[in-house]
C-alpha cells in the first residue's frame, strides 16, 4: 500500500475548484474556493490518512504548500488543511459563530456526549467552559503535584532494570492513576473496577475504528458493538460515583469532580449528572492517552540526545528551577504533537491569510505541520529544547493544544503532569537505548486519535 500511495503522491498537482465571481473578488480578494488537493483516487487518500496521517500531510505540503484539501472516500468530506500561522491566527480569533468546532461530527462525539465542551457551540459552550476552568487554575493545579509524584513512584517500583521496557505502556498506567485520583477522586475500594472499565473503553478504540471513521461519515448517537458495551459499563460506574459524591461533604475534597459539583453558572445553576458525565468522559479521553504519549515521546527523544538529557538531569539534581525542563516539554510537544490537527467548520465565507474559504468548509489547522513550519523554526524537524529558552515562538506557530476560545482546557494540567513525571523518573533512573534500537528514533504510528511511538518508546533503565 505504501508503494501505491508513494506513486500516487508523486502525481500531486495544483488544481483549484472553480467558483463564480463573488463579493470578495470585488473587494480585491479571490473568490471563495477550497485549496488544491492531491490528484489521486480519494480511496487511497482516505486509507493513507487513516493509517499514516503525518506521511500524507508532509507529502501534500511538499507538493502543494501550506494549504491543501484532502477529500475522504466514500463520504466526500473535504478537509482543508493549513499550516500558515497567520491564517491560523485569523481562524482561531474569528467570531465564535463563524468557525465553531463543536458540530457533533467528531469521531468521538458519540462517546463524549452532547454536553461535552468539545461538542457544544455558542452560549452553551461558553457556559460549560466557564464551569470547567476554575479547577484548572495554575495555583490549584499545584495541589495535584503530589498525586502525580506518588503515582509515578508506585509504578516505577515495578520497572525492570537492565531490560528493554516500553514507556508508553507504563506512562498510560501512571496517567490513568492520576485521572482516577485527581479528576474522578475515586476512593481506594472502587479503584479496581473503575480502572478496568476505563481500560475496557480504550481497548476497542484502535486503528481499525479510525479507518472505518475515515471512510464513512461519522454516525450520530452512541456507538454500538464492543465500544458501546464498554461505554455502558463505564457510564454505570461513573454515575454511581457522581451519586456517591453528592452525598459527601465536598468542601473537604480537592478532586476535580468534587469541584465541578460545587460550580455554579451565572444563573446559580449547577451541572446535571449528564453534563458532569459528559465533561468527565471528555477529560478522560483528552487527558489520559495524550499526556501518557507525550511522556513517552519526551523520553524517546531524550535518550537519543545524550547531551540534552545530561543537561536536564543536571538541572533536576540542582533543584534550582525548571527552565530546561519546561523547554524539553515544549519542544517535545512541538516536534512530536500527540494530535495531528483540530477542525473548525465555517458557517460563512471567511478570509484566512489572503484566501477566502467558502462557508461549510471544514478547515483543519495542522498541528503537525504548523509546529514544523520552516518559516518559523530553524531546523524544524530536529529536537532542540534550547529554542524555547529565549524568546518563545509566536502563539499561533506552536499549537499542540489548539487555540482560541476552544484551546484545550487541560493544557496547563497536561504540561504540569508531563514535567512532574519526567522530573520524578529522571531523578532516580537513567534511560539508555536498547540494543538494535533505531538511532534516529521510532516512527510515528496512529493509535485511535493519537500519534504514538511505533515501538512504544523502548528504553533500558539503569539506577543512578
Amino acid at each position: 500500500m505504501a508503494a501505491s500511495a508513494s506513486a500516487a503522491t508523486a502525481r500531486l498537482a495544483d488544481e483549484r475548484d472553480g467558483a463564480p465571481p463573488s463579493g470578495e473578488e470585488q473587494q480585491g480578494l479571490p473568490a471563495a474556493a477550497v485549496p488544491p488537493g492531491p490528484r489521486v483516487p480519494a480511496v487511497l487518500v482516505a486509507v493513507a490518512w487513516a493509517l499514516a496521517p503525518t506521511w500524507v500531510m508532509e507529502r501534500c505540503e511538499r507538493a502543494l504548500g501550506e494549504w491543501f484539501t484532502i477529500t475522504m472516500w466514500p463520504s466526500g468530506i473535504k478537509l482543508v488543511l493549513v499550516s500558515d500561522p497567520e491564517a491560523i491566527k485569523a481562524l482561531f480569533t474569528a467570531p465564535a459563530d463563524a468557525a465553531p468546532s463543536g458540530t457533533g461530527a467528531s469521531p468521538v462525539a458519540g462517546i463524549m456526549g452532547e454536553n461535552s465542551v468539545l461538542v457544544l457551540t455558542g452560549p452553551e459552550h461558553l457556559r460549560q467552559r466557564k464551569l470547567l476552568l476554575p479547577p484548572f487554575h495554575g495555583e490549584r493545579m499545584r495541589e495535584y503535584e503530589d498525586v502525580i509524584v506518588q503515582a509515578t513512584r508506585r509504578d516505577m517500583a515495578g520497572w525492570p532494570i537492565g531490560e528493554p521496557m516500553r514507556i508508553q505502556e507504563r506512562s498510560r498506567r501512571i496517567t490513568l492513576e492520576v485521572i482516577l485520583q485527581a479528576v474522578f477522586g475515586v476512593e481506594a475500594e472502587r479503584m479496581a473496577p473503575m480502572r478496568a472499565a476505563i481500560e475496557g473503553l480504550f481497548l476497542p478504540m484502535n486503528a481499525l475504528l479510525m479507518l472505518r471513521i475515515a471512510l464513512t461519515r461519522p454516525r450520530p448517537g452512541r456507538p454500538d458493538g464492543r465500544l458501546g458495551e464498554a461505554l455502558d459499563r463505564f457510564d454505570t460506574l461513573l454515575y454511581e460515583e457522581i451519586a456517591r459524591r453528592r452525598e459527601q461533604d465536598l468542601h473537604e475534597r480537592g478532586d476535580i469532580l468534587s469541584l465541578l459539583l460545587q460550580a455554579r453558572d451565572e444563573n446559580g445553576e449547577a451541572m446535571t449528572d449528564v453534563e458532569l458525565r459528559d465533561e468527565l468522559v471528555t477529560l478522560l479521553l483528552a487527558g489520559h492517552e495524550t499526556t501518557a504519549t507525550s511522556v513517552a515521546w519526551a523520553l524517546e527523544r531524550l535518550v537519543r540526545h545524550p547531551a540534552k538529557l545530561q543537561r536536564l538531569v543536571a538541572e533536576i539534581d540542582a533543584g534550582e528551577g525548571e527552565d530546561y525542563l519546561s523547554a524539553v516539554a515544549n519542544e517535545t510537544l512541538r516536534v512530536r504533537p500527540v494530535v495531528p490537527l483540530v477542525v473548525r467548520t465555517l458557517t460563512r465565507n471567511l478570509e484566512l491569510g489572503g484566501r477566502v474559504i467558502p462557508a461549510g468548509s471544514r478547515v483543519a489547522p495542522s498541528i503537525w505541520l504548523t509546529n514544523r513550519n520552516a518559516r518559523v523554526y530553524e531546523r524544524p524537524t530536529e529536537f532542540l529544547p534550547e529554542r524555547f529558552l529565549g524568546e518563545p515562538p509566536e502563539t499561533f506557530s506552536w499549537i499542540p493544544f489548539g487555540g482560541g476560545i476552544r484551546r484545550c482546557i487541560g493544557a496547563s494540567f497536561a504540561q504540569l503532569e508531563l514535567k512532574v513525571i519526567l522530573r520524578t523518573v529522571l531523578s532516580e533512573l537513567a534511560p539508555q537505548l536498547p540494543r538494535g534500537a533505531r538511532a534516529k528514533g521510532e516512527h510515528v504510528r496512529r493509535r485511535a486519535i493519537t500519534l504514538v511511538p511505533s515501538e512504544g518508546a523502548r528504553v533500558v533503565w539503569a539506577r543512578r
